[in-house]
């Protein structure tokens, strides 16, 4: 009886959870409705404050992770031109970039 329980739970999981119920705890995919995702060029579009850095007006960075909380696209971590890693927000990424390439 628990075997089939456990059976009908893992099913249940698979049908619900994209990519099945391995996928549960797997990272978001790379690709988003807004076209940001991973490895995409964003250029500012003014002068933008980003951690400790500025970023140049007409500079360019790469998304380096998307981060997301409770399904939604919240931030993303982006390559300055140095190396570091920067935070963005997401209404900075939308009020201050643009996307060069997918």
């Amino acid at each position: 009886m628990a075997g089939s329980l456990i059976v009908a739970v893992v099913a249940a999981l698979a049908a619900v959870v994209p990519g099945g119920a391995a996928g549960a705890g797997e990272e978001a995919p790379a690709k988003v409705a807004s076209g940001i995702a991973v490895g995409v060029q964003l250029e500012a579009l003014a002068d933008v404050k980003v951690a400790r850095a500025e970023v140049a007006r007409g500079s360019r960075v790469s998304v380096a992770r998307l981060i997301e909380r409770q399904g939604q696209l919240t931030a993303v971590d982006v390559e300055l031109a140095d190396g570091h890693i920067a935070r963005v927000g997401m209404a900075t990424v939308r009020a201050s970039f643009r996307v060069l390439s997918e």
